[in-house]
């Protein structure tokens, strides 16, 4: 049997909180393929159980050291990618912070510290990270698969 939360909210909602999540994971695991990709001790080069934040330095440090130096196009696409990666470490982590409470249509959603997350909201930002990890997966399997195949 499935499980089936017995706290009262619309599934549509959770489904849309779900996604956005679900679309940062997959943006993070660009990021660390990326990493190691662009690293000579490939998978030691990632933080292990840290922050994001963590993780985008050494995406940083990954572009900004690799050896030899990447052609400027693609360091420029690819510091523009880290810049969309901790443009969406900012917005994760206000969801995430984010606690539950009744909006004024009388709808369970998430919010606090003056931001609301209706449905909408949490959709622009699945979309935010969904966007990001598209561009980072084209470049890792485009002009980087080329310089670093």
């Amino acid at each position: 049997m499935a499980y089936q939360s017995r706290i009262p909210v619309d599934p549509t909602y959770i489904h849309s909180v779900g996604t956005a999540f679900y679309n940062f994971t997959y943006l993070e695991w660009v990021v660390v393929w990326t990493i190691v990709k662009l690293s000579a001790d490939g998978f030691a080069s990632v933080p292990r159980g840290e922050t994001a934040k963590v993780i985008a330095t050494a995406l940083f440090k990954a572009i900004e050291n690799t050896s030899p130096p990447l052609p400027a196009p693609l360091r420029k696409r690819l510091i523009k990618f880290h810049e969309s990666y901790l443009a969406a470490i900012r917005s994760r982590n206000k969801l995430l912070h984010a606690h539950p409470y009744t909006a004024q249509d009388g709808q369970q959603q998430l919010g606090g510290g003056g931001v609301e997350w209706p449905i909408s909201e949490v959709d622009q930002a699945a979309q935010l990270f969904e966007n990001a990890a598209i561009e980072g997966n084209a470049i890792f399997h485009g002009e980087l698969a080329q310089v670093r195949p």
